[in-house]
């Protein structure tokens, strides 16, 4: 679904603009329709048109399609709905005239008799005529070379008056060879490809649905009774697929095959197309077969069941590898519905299997109660520790993404020490002497450390994955633990594709001026470097998104939003749904960084919550949600620009309910909030809130120097306006005026000079404005302007001109700031901070 997505996106364009029209919405299963809402959901192209038709009389309101509807009509998508009634009796004299080509006037007697009979619905006209045909009523005369029909011998020809009836006695009049052909197709579905009817045709009795006592046909006789079928109107033929003309045809075909017949003729259809379909199919076959299987289910004796179920969980991996979770499920849900009652004692590996990876995939699809129940019973029938690891991992997956990462920690440090893994205290400091041990060594030696072969170590190296990472939201003290002894047990044991993880998270946790810059480059290219060689597909999104954060201090920021959303990509398509989201919430964040319009941020935030939502990923959602609610503000959609309060969050209650660690990120947006719209005192006091927080977070919240440069910026407001050389700065420390601000600045743009660089020159400005140096004050905020020009970030060149209207005002020079001041409202207006544009008017008396 999500792949499909993409590919909308990608190729409907105005120039080429896309149409998808799909039939027979009554008869959609769940794939069918979670496919739907995908595309519909997902698809931000104005140039896609999606069309769906069904019959209203057969989607009562408990029917799937009838929820899909339902919940269409409550987003944000245009919808329009067009009733279809029967043609008219007008429009069947049309259609008649035009298919006998006789003049209208005189096919109006054939017409009153087809229209009474059929009530004008399509496919009863259709068949109706057939009928006429096939049975003598209505000829071609070569004497007067036209149409002939006898309206009173219609009239006492006893014909269906249904079209379901009318259909029965078509088909029934078929060649039995044809009919029989006919019910083994009706079984696949409304089509078949020709290379798939090879592998099971010619091996199907026909004692299966007829008492005849005819031989098992030739390949040559069944598909010339296929071309019979085509001939009389019952089949297409669309390359090297055949499909029913109309699915009422197919229903009705498959109605034909008594009810007691059914089960076993899917179980032989699915037994031969798995027989003999070809060494290098990829999936699709093997798929066709175990559905055909599954309806076989009424057929089975235990032996089968136990078999079959053991085929589903292949498919289920297969569907896995395809990204098609929603499927996987079915396969899975499929499996342990032919297990017998007492499947835990009698096909212990198999149930195992089949629970524990029903699990997982459940947890990509955001069916969380679903995992609950199944884990639970994981738990309760598993064998040994052993054996509940799967579930147990998944369990905790699926606590931290539903908010409860406390339950998620303590579940994990009980299964360690179950396992005798021993968890003790390790500091900040202990985790980067070991990490020291791997930055010493080049690739070649890295690449020499042995593969991972103790199964228990691997299964410890996974639980401590999980453990780090809802400890990094939760500011567990037990974060630098579970890192360092990951690297341990890489240096000990070997490498897993764990350890590229772990390498990872230590760069993302180091980098920033507070932390090691060297560990942190070098772990993350440890980390790509095991990705690499270790295909660790299902740690890739994770892995990319926290180096990418690594690489965005010396990097282009908005390198680094192609690289959170390829992150984002990846994890949709590998099943690693949590990091999927984050990676799309670091996405929306780096937009906010770059200066993107608000607008643009406001749409690609609104998307990815909504998908968050409906995988269940409450903390990215909540990232998301205050990143949203500040574009709001920002635009002038809420009743007050320094409340985050309004339909999407309760600042309030965001405040009360998030992890410190998002808490630090509140205080971060508020502060810059307030700066903006002059609240410079409001501003001081939420870095001083966010400064305590900060005091016991594994990290603090650097986001590539954004927070010292909005940090010193509102120092120097509040020393600007307090017009004091001495002052306590938002640190608590005492020092000159100019000193902090300059001095951090520069060793930021030692740090990470590409992205930081203007902003230096900003504050360089500001402290010369403070300390009375006109000439260098000017010189600097000129050059701030083009250096933010530059790297095109909207919002700080806005700022900049600003800030330069604010000096030329203060020293009287109206001219001037009215130039620059101009310049900052048309940047504003250009990054769509409607809200600030008005402040702005308001506030300059010029």
């Amino acid at each position: 679904d999500f792949l499909f997505g993409l590919m909308i996106s990608a190729i409907a364009t105005p120039s080429q603009p896309l149409v998808l029209f799909l039939d027979d919405l009554q008869w959609a299963d769940i794939t069918s329709i979670s496919f739907m809402k995908s595309v519909l959901k997902n698809s931000e192209s104005k140039c896609f048109l999606f069309i769906g038709s069904y019959r209203n009389n057969e989607v009562s309101d408990g029917h799937p399609f009838a929820e899909f509807l339902s919940d269409i009509s409550t987003r944000d998508i245009p919808v329009t709905k067009i009733e279809l009634d029967n043609i008219s009796k007008e429009n069947v004299n049309d259609l008649i005239s035009n298919v006998i080509c006789m003049p209208k006037l005189h096919t109006k007697s054939l017409t009153d008799i087809v229209y009474r009979k059929t009530g004008g619905n399509f496919l009863f006209v259709n068949q109706f005529l057939k009928t006429l045909y096939s049975t003598g009523l209505l000829t071609f005369s070569l004497d007067s070379e036209s149409w002939k029909w006898d309206t009173a011998a219609i009239e006492m020809k006893t014909i269906p008056d249904d079209v379901v009836r009318l259909l029965v006695c078509r088909i029934t009049m078929l060649p039995v060879q044809t009919q029989h052909v006919l019910k083994m197709l009706s079984c696949i579905g409304s089509a078949c490809t020709k290379s798939t009817l090879h592998l099971f045709i010619n091996d199907m009795d026909l004692h299966s649905t007829e008492t005849t006592n005819m031989a098992s046909s030739r390949e040559n006789d069944s598909f010339s009774s296929l071309e019979v079928a085509i001939g009389e109107g019952f089949l297409n033929k669309e390359g090297s697929s055949y499909n029913f003309a109309h699915d009422q045809i197919q229903f009705v075909t498959y109605s034909l095959i008594p009810k007691d017949r059914r089960d076993q003729l899917h179980l032989q259809i699915g037994y031969n197309i798995l027989k003999n379909k070809p060494s290098d199919d990829r999936g699709n076959i093997f798929f066709i077969a175990v559905n055909q299987l599954n309806r076989g289910k009424l057929a089975m004796d235990e032996g089968m069941k136990e078999l079959v179920a053991g085929l589903n969980l292949k498919a289920g991996h297969e569907a896995i590898s395809l990204s098609a979770f929603q499927n996987s499920a079915l396969y899975f849900a499929a499996g342990i519905s032919l297990l017998c009652n007492d499947c835990w004692n009698k096909s212990y590996d198999l149930s195992l299997k089949l629970y524990s990876s029903y699990a997982e995939v459940e947890f990509c699809n955001g069916h969380f109660d679903e995992v609950g129940r199944v884990t639970k019973i994981i738990l309760q029938k598993a064998k040994s520790l052993q054996d509940r690891l799967r579930a147990y991992s998944t369990l905790i997956k699926t606590l931290g993404a539903q908010k409860q990462s406390r339950n998620a920690i303590e579940i994990s440090l009980s299964v360690l020490g179950d396992l005798e893994e021993p968890v003790q205290y390790t500091s900040r400091e202990d985790l980067v002497k070991t990490l020291h041990i791997f930055t010493k060594m080049d690739n070649s030696q890295f690449l020499r450390l042995k593969k991972m072969d103790d199964n228990t170590k691997g299964v410890v190296m996974k639980l401590l994955h999980t453990l780090s990472f809802h400890c990094f939201f939760s500011e567990s003290k037990y974060l630098p633990f579970a890192l360092n002894r990951m690297l341990e047990l890489t240096l000990s044991h070997g490498v897993c594709k764990e350890s590229c993880s772990a390498f990872a998270t230590i760069s993302f946790m180091l980098c920033g001026l507070h932390g090691d810059q060297t560990g942190s480059s070098r772990a993350g290219e440890l980390a790509l470097l095991l990705l690499d060689i270790s295909h660790a597909k299902e740690y890739e999104s994770n892995v990319r998104n926290f180096v990418s954060t690594t690489q965005s201090w010396t990097d282009p920021l908005r390198l680094t939003i192609k690289r959170k959303f390829s992150s984002y990509e990846i994890g949709m398509q590998t099943g690693a749904i949590d990091d999927a989201m984050y990676s799309a919430a670091g996405c929306c964040y780096y937009q906010f960084f770059c200066g993107i319009e608000l607008p643009i941020l406001e749409k690609d935030c609104r998307r990815f919550i909504k998908q968050m939502s409906e995988y269940k990923q409450t903390l990215a959602k909540d990232r998301v949600t205050i990143l949203l609610q500040v574009a709001l503000n920002l635009m002038g959609k809420s009743n007050n620009p320094l409340d985050l309060t309004s339909e999407t969050m309760v600042q309030s209650q965001y405040i009360e309910e998030c992890p410190k660690q998002m808490k630090c990120g509140f205080y971060i947006l508020s502060s810059w909030l307030a700066y903006l719209f002059g609240e410079y005192e409001l501003a001081s006091s939420a870095v001083s809130s966010r400064m305590e927080v900060e005091k016991n977070t594994n990290k603090k919240i650097e986001w590539c120097g954004m927070t010292l440069f909005y940090d010193c910026l509102i120092y120097l407001a509040v020393e600007k306006r307090d017009q004091k050389r001495f002052a306590s700065d938002i640190s608590g420390k005492t020092k000159m005026c100019g000193f902090y601000p300059r001095a951090l600045m520069k060793k930021l743009v030692d740090y990470a000079p590409l992205n930081n660089q203007h902003r230096l020159l900003l504050i360089e400005a500001e402290v010369a404005s403070l300390e009375g140096e006109h000439d260098i004050a000017i010189e600097k905020y000129d050059s701030a302007i083009a250096a933010a020009e530059v790297i095109g970030f909207l919002h700080e060149q806005a700022i900049g001109n600003e800030r330069a209207g604010d000096f030329f005002l203060a020293h009287g020079s109206i001219k001037r700031a009215t130039r620059y001041y101009g310049h900052a409202i048309d940047l504003y207006r250009r990054w769509g901070a409607q809200a600030k544009v008005n402040h702005l008017c308001k506030q300059v008396p010029i």
